[in-house]
């Protein structure tokens, strides 16, 4: 949830198919470089959809400590409930992003047939690799604008990202969840470029993404509504 901050920021910077083939390419890049030689069987499309499901109620479980002890540190609206309430309305839209992914990524095994073996991933590395690969972005972002108000934002969301990953590795410490019931999804180059590409143009981000920027400027954030009305010319 924190991150739908960044990316509202992120994406104003380029062009929506430059931008969807930057995302496809680092996805692919943090797939590869997690993988390790370990074997293990196919998940089932239940066992994915339940470790999916886990993964995010940890998450936003995690995002509710976060925001409590981070959004304080940072003095970006005199109403930081306003712009909680921005950020909750947006968990239908996670939902579907992730939801829309399970489908289009083909990753699992239907009803109980036998799937292959796969490799395994490292997932603490795996984070690793997306916290490194979202920093590049944002501080290529922030060298690029003069706006303080809006490099607020962002150091704020990056601060509640960390605190977010840190406590979602504790709640993980003794094992991830495909780690726990011993499968992994079989996600191939191909199938994540297409989910990625279709997904977005399904659950209309531009849009989602619009209306968290006007509701947060609404919500107190000064600066920030001149660059929502950008989202809508963007590819």
């Amino acid at each position: 949830m924190a991150s739908a901050v960044l990316l509202t920021m992120l994406v104003v910077g380029g062009e929506a198919a430059k931008f969807l083939d930057t995302v496809s390419k680092q996805a692919i890049s943090v797939l590869h470089g997690s993988q390790r030689e370990g074997e293990v069987r196919q998940c089932t499309c239940d066992e994915m959809k339940d470790c999916y499901d886990s993964s995010k109620h940890q998450a936003l479980d995690c995002f509710e400590v976060c925001w409590k002890t981070e959004i304080q540190r940072f003095k970006l609206t005199d109403n930081p409930e306003s712009l909680k309430a921005c950020f909750d309305a947006k968990r239908p839209f996670v939902d579907q992003v992730i939801n829309c992914f399970q489908e289009k990524v083909k990753a699992c095994t239907e009803n109980g047939e036998p799937g292959v073996r796969v490799k395994e991933y490292d997932y603490r590395d795996m984070i690793k690799r997306v916290e490194d690969a979202v920093n590049a972005q944002v501080n290529s972002f922030l060298q690029s604008i003069g706006n303080d108000n809006v490099k607020a934002v962002v150091n704020a969301g990056t601060a509640i990202a960390q605190c977010v990953k840190t406590c979602f590795l504790e709640k993980n410490k003794d094992g991830f969840c495909f780690n726990r019931i011993g499968c992994e999804p079989q996600i191939v180059d191909k199938n994540a470029r297409v989910a990625i590409r279709q997904c977005s143009r399904s659950v209309q981000w531009k849009k989602e993404m619009e209306t968290f920027c006007h509701c947060s400027s609404a919500a107190g954030i000064n600066g920030l509504s001149s660059y929502c009305g950008m989202l809508q010319v963007i590819g």
